[in-house]
């Protein structure tokens, strides 16, 4: 009988030990047996660190190591991408520890990937965390124009799951919500651009990974439950510190991505997009200014980050909001 393939499972914590240690149990719980769980914890305080320490079960195949200092996102898993590099898997698993993965989920996003032959990265059903058969994220569709407006094929609050979506799709783009990654990826083309702080840079990764020859490609088999938002603005998705991220980081991928003629005209679209779509909610009393405060500073910061090419290093001008 083949052996199975190997696979590291990634996590980062940030002073979230509830939802890390729901999202652990979950990934220990799983019907595929070749794999270690790695957590990573950001800089979390060192009392939650020990607390979570204490109550992780004692698991072979499971290990936690502290930074001691808060790397953002992406530097965060740019170091656990690193330590698990080491023990050479077949694929990585990147995993949000607000989620909680089904059993079988690991086994099926295996076997779609070797049906690749290890050329995609594959990704599954994202469903609500509280409301259990509401879709969330399954991903996005290609933009057949070459741009990176990839639509979403779930839209607005989500679609309750009727088996619209049960067969496999090739998408233009998926999120790092959880999804397999192969080993020979990481090794190609490196971990996720220092550009990006946090937000987009999956798309960043994705978008590098198809011009490799990877595909993208989603399973119905493979299903997770996703919170999101828990560590970056405490669950508040329409939060003005979000829209900032996004649409710097939305500007900076089209800068890296587009050809140099079509980037001032994206450029253009995209912000005149975002500042309507402000004034419409503002004018709905659905939302502040705050709004728009993000997208002066967003543009105002991506014109110095053009010029000079810098790390992002997490700054934001709505963090104490």
């Amino acid at each position: 009988m083949p052996k199975l393939p190997f696979v590291s499972v990634l996590i980062l914590n940030y002073n979230q030990n509830e939802y890390t240690l729901n999202c652990v149990n979950s990934i220990l719980k799983s019907k595929y047996v070749n794999f270690n769980l790695f957590v990573l914890d950001n800089g979390s305080k060192i009392d939650n660190f020990q607390s979570l320490v204490i109550k992780l079960p004692p698991q072979k195949n499971l290990e936690i190591v502290r930074v001691e200092k808060n790397l953002g996102y992406v530097g965060g898993i740019n170091e656990g991408l690193s330590r698990v590099a080491f023990g050479k898997p077949d694929y990585i698993l990147v995993m949000n520890n607000d989620t909680l993965i089904s059993d079988d989920s690991i086994s099926e996003l295996v076997t779609t990937a070797e049906k690749y032959k290890k050329r995609a990265i594959v990704s599954g059903k994202v469903y609500d965390y509280d409301q259990k058969n509401i879709l969330q994220y399954i991903g996005q569709l290609k933009d057949f124009s070459g741009g990176i407006r990839h639509k979403p094929v779930i839209q607005g609050n989500g679609e309750i799951d009727r088996g619209q979506y049960d067969h496999e799709i090739e998408m233009g783009m998926l999120d790092d919500i959880f999804w397999l990654i192969p080993f020979e990826l990481y090794l190609n083309i490196g971990g996720y651009s220092d550009f990006f702080y946090i937000y987009v840079e999956q798309n960043d990764f994705a978008l590098r990974a198809l011009k490799q020859g990877y595909k993208l490609i989603y399973t119905p088999k493979a299903r997770i439950w996703h919170k999101g938002g828990v560590t970056t603005c405490n669950t508040n998705k329409e939060s003005a510190k979000i829209k900032y991220w996004n649409i710097l980081g939305s500007l900076k991928l089209a800068y890296l991505h587009l050809p140099p003629s079509k980037v001032r005209n994206y450029t253009f679209n995209f912000l005149f997009r975002q500042i309507v779509l402000v004034i419409f909610r503002v004018l709905k009393r659905q939302n502040d200014m705050s709004h728009l405060k993000a997208i002066f500073f967003a543009f105002s910061h991506y014109n110095h980050w053009k010029i000079i090419k810098y790390k992002d290093n997490g700054f934001n001008p709505f963090d104490s909001k």
